[in-house]
């Protein structure tokens, strides 16, 4: 596959090319009947409300694991120094997180050995998805500095005064990506067969290779969840602006952060066409 195929930013797609992908959309879209149209406007709104739907249960499945957890330790942590044993708590909690990374550690091995062998037998197929998923991250979180990224076009649409809005820094942007890039190849696999003859080689790959769209939401997703972690955590001197109950405190405008971000990594392995 020639590289200057692959259309991974918008910003890299030369002008000229980006006007004849449009008027062949156009040729194919123009040919494509009303009951196709309607059919994938349906699924389209149905697969939004299925994956918002998803990241809700997994949202009250976070907060609420993270709100036992932390009222357990508490109330652990208390019967410890009770119980005049308050240092040897610690210690054996220092002991288990100790374990937990060397536990994390080992498994990161065996991934690592897993990726190394799909590459070594099959580059063609796991390069570019490997390749996809890194830039969908960097495209989700901005970084590992968790600046920009897709949480903080908030600032684009509205403004600094709009920054962390609850409509990009949650599940609901991560939501919204996974529904318009999945409809896209939807509509794109419709009107594949409608398109010019000699088209441009970019709706052969789309149509083609729905593997390579499931690898950058996924990686994408994954750099939301960790930009609102890193919101939630390092960076968490900033509430939201826009929740509908005021006067909360950082402590649980951190914690939605947290949850939200808990919630799009239980979510990671489930982005399938």
């Amino acid at each position: 596959m020639d590289n200057k195929n692959l259309i991974i930013l918008p910003q890299e797609l030369p002008k000229n090319r980006a006007k004849i992908l449009y008027e062949e959309f156009q040729y194919a879209w123009d040919r494509t009947s009303n009951k196709e149209k309607r059919n994938w406007a349906k699924e389209s709104l149905k697969l939004f409300g299925k994956v918002t739907l998803r990241r809700g249960k997994g949202f009250l499945q976070a907060i609420g694991s993270l709100l036992m957890g932390l009222t357990m330790e508490s109330i652990n942590f208390g019967v410890a120094i009770y119980n005049k044993s308050g240092y040897s708590h610690l210690q054996d909690r220092t002991k288990k997180t100790i374990q937990f990374i060397k536990d994390a550690s080992s498994k990161s091995k065996v991934v690592s050995k897993s990726i190394y062998n799909l590459l070594k037998n099959n580059p063609k197929e796991t390069a570019p998805i490997m390749f996809l998923g890194v830039i969908g991250f960097f495209v989700g979180s901005g970084g590992f500095d968790g600046d920009e990224g897709i949480p903080d076009w908030d600032i684009k649409f509205g403004g600094i005064g709009n920054h962390r809005s609850i409509f990009f820094h949650s599940i609901i942007s991560a939501a919204v990506l996974e529904s318009m890039v999945f409809s896209s190849v939807k509509a794109i696999n419709i009107i594949h067969s409608k398109l010019p003859e000699n088209h441009d080689p970019f709706w052969d790959y789309i149509s083609g290779y729905q593997k390579w769209a499931e690898a950058f939401v996924t990686g994408a997703c994954v750099g939301i969840a960790y930009h609102l972690l890193i919101d939630g955590t390092i960076q968490g001197n900033k509430a939201y602006v826009d929740l509908p109950v005021k006067d909360l405190s950082m402590d649980v405008h951190n914690t939605i952060f947290v949850s939200n971000a808990v919630a799009e990594g239980l979510d990671a392995n489930k982005k399938k066409i």
